[in-house]
Parts: structure tokens; C-alpha cells; sequence
């Protein structure tokens, strides 16, 4: 075989393997999803959800199983970091997730709100992220989840309402920095 047959063939390997990998990747994030879709199903924003308390655009960072800021939520859009935000009403939350449908988290299920460093992927100043705690009901039964956020033109407000919401229901709330 001569050399440029021989490097031919080991680019074709390479190739390959690299399209297998990526394969694989994608299988194994639909498979989480799936998965997933049971414990966090998605949620729609009821027509009567009161007057909002205000609304803060910014970054979605990760969702996640409370208190376990390295195992990553993937179902109903919460996988992905990007735009997102909030909208603090009087019975409930809305999150804003970019590409995917609006999703509402019912007063009751607001467990809590405080600040943290890091989740997951990224880590900012101490305070930096908004963590929003809440609880999903799906067929596998409840699962608490921490959403974290990030608002560059400040978070205090977002902090506050979301924090307001969950003393309603005499959730505990942590005040200043969170467990991360």
C-alpha cells in the first residue's frame, strides 16, 4: 500500500469514528430526555396566573436536581444554556427558555430562592447566579430541581419577588449564598 493510500485510509478510521462519536452523543442526550420527560414534564402557563410582580430577562444557565448542581435536568428545553428569564405573578412563575415553550411553575412548588457561584458549566463571581427552587411533579412522582439564572442588569428585584413568592407558602428560603 503505498503512503498516500496509507494516509487515505487513516483519515477514512478517523473520520469514522468521529462521526460514531457524535452519533452516540446524540442518542445518549435523546435517551436522558426521554427519560427525563417522566420526572420534569412540561407544564403550560395557565390562562389566570394574577399580576405580575415584574419581569427579568437575562441568561438561562442549567436546571438541575437540587442540591446537586452537576446532574444537569435535559427534558422540556431546561438542558440547554442561553436566553431565558423570569416573570415572578401572583400564583406562580413563568420561565423563558430560548426555543423552547414557555413553562409555569405553580406557587406551591416554588420552594425558594437564594444566590450561588457556580452550576454545572459556569462559574461567576460569589452571588453571581439567581437559583430558583422548585418542584416538578411528573408520573414518577416529585423531584426537586434548582434553575439557575443569571440577570446582567441586576438580580436583586428578581431575587426579592422570587423569594416573596415562596415566604407565601412558608418555604424556607435561604438567605445570601447558596450551597455552591
Amino acid at each position: 500500500m503505498s503512503g498516500d493510500a496509507a494516509r487515505w485510509l487513516l483519515g477514512g478510521v478517523i473520520l469514522l469514528a468521529v462521526a460514531a462519536l457524535f452519533v452516540a452523543m446524540v442518542r445518549t442526550w435523546r435517551t436522558r430526555e426521554r427519560r427525563q420527560a417522566e420526572v420534569v414534564p412540561p407544564v403550560s402557563v395557565p390562562t389566570n396566573v394574577g399580576p405580575a410582580a415584574g419581569s427579568w430577562d437575562g441568561f438561562s444557565v442549567a436546571t438541575t436536581r437540587a442540591d446537586q448542581p452537576l446532574e444537569r435536568i435535559t427534558a422540556g428545553g431546561l438542558g440547554f444554556r442561553g436566553r431565558g428569564g423570569v416573570t415572578v405573578h401572583e400564583h406562580g412563575v413563568v420561565l423563558h427558555l430560548a426555543g423552547a415553550d414557555d413553562r409555569w411553575i405553580a406557587e406551591d412548588a416554588v420552594r425558594g430562592a437564594d444566590r450561588a457561584t457556580w452550576a454545572i458549566d459556569r462559574v461567576v463571581e460569589p452571588g453571581g447566579l439567581v437559583r430558583l427552587r422548585w418542584t416538578a411533579t411528573g408520573a414518577a412522582g416529585a423531584t426537586d430541581l434548582d434553575t439557575y439564572f443569571r440577570f446582567p442588569e441586576g438580580d436583586a428585584a428578581a431575587l426579592h419577588a422570587l423569594q416573596e413568592l415562596a415566604t407565601k407558602h412558608n418555604h424556607p428560603h435561604p438567605a445570601g449564598e447558596g450551597t455552591n
